[in-house]
């Protein structure tokens, strides 16, 4: 019973020692899709609103997944401080000096974006008459321009809706809404970089050299495992070929 209550006091305990309130069994459905009555964990402070320490860990896990831009590091560090409201204002100027710098305009949010990505089309010839000062692709197909144009409108309304309700009011929003924003920012930001969607919509693999890896290999065990890695897997290929041309001549 001991070691429970010091395990719970480990994954309940808060920075600011907030007196959280005990836990008491409720209705709830378990994963399995079945029901009962169990503890309902917190996911934030109850006293303070800020993330629990396991909350807080599956966060963390989830941005070591997701690679988000370099330039929202400090909008992260402010979520993993439970300060959402400043985490998302943190992306949102991030997102905006990205565009000023890029497009070397001297405006604010919804103008910003509008006049940073804009473009004109002749319908006629289909050449660009007008070069946008942020192009986010070559705009040489009609893929192309859609994309120029609809990262321009999207833009357009994150400034005009979220963005200037984050800056002119006290938003009360919680952890899920701060991801959405990060994560949605971080999208333009590569964008803006250079990485179209239209260009690296896929995921292509890429061929490893072996021969790098072992000649910078400084231990020779490793060296010894990298070789037998290899021999396994290109006998496990072999088998699989053979299996395959098997499975198509048994269909003949």
């Amino acid at each position: 019973m001991g070691g429970e209550n010091l395990e719970r006091g480990k994954k309940y305990s808060r920075p600011n020692q907030c007196n959280l309130p005990p836990r008491r069994k409720e209705l709830k459905e378990f994963e399995n899709g079945t029901y009962g009555f169990g503890y309902r964990d917190f996911k934030f402070c109850p006293c303070c609103g800020s993330l629990m320490p396991e909350s807080l860990d599956k966060l963390k896990g989830f941005f070591d997944i997701y690679d988000t831009h370099p330039a929202l590091e400090k909008a992260i560090n402010l979520m993993y401080k439970s300060e959402f409201e400043a985490s998302a204002r943190e992306a949102f100027v991030v997102l905006e000096n990205y565009l000023k710098k890029k497009s070397g305009l001297d405006s604010h949010g919804f103008d910003l974006a509008t006049r940073a990505l804009s473009f004109e089309v002749d319908k006629k010839t289909g050449e660009t008459k007008k070069v946008p000062l942020i192009a986010i692709n070559e705009l040489k197909t009609e893929s192309d321009r859609n994309e120029q144009d609809g990262i321009r409108y999207m833009l357009m309304g994150l400034f005009q809706g979220p963005r200037n309700l984050y800056q002119h009011n006290h938003i009360g929003s919680g952890v899920s809404n701060t991801i959405s924003i990060i994560i949605e920012v971080s999208f333009f930001l590569n964008l803006l970089d250079g990485h179209s969607i239209t260009k690296n919509g896929r995921w292509i693999q890429s061929k490893v050299d072996y021969q790098k890896i072992y000649n910078n290999m400084p231990k020779r065990i490793d060296r010894w495992k990298l070789i037998c890695f290899l021999k396994k897997n290109i006998r496990y290929s072999k088998k699989q070929k053979k299996r395959d041309g098997e499975s198509i001549c048994g269909k003949k």
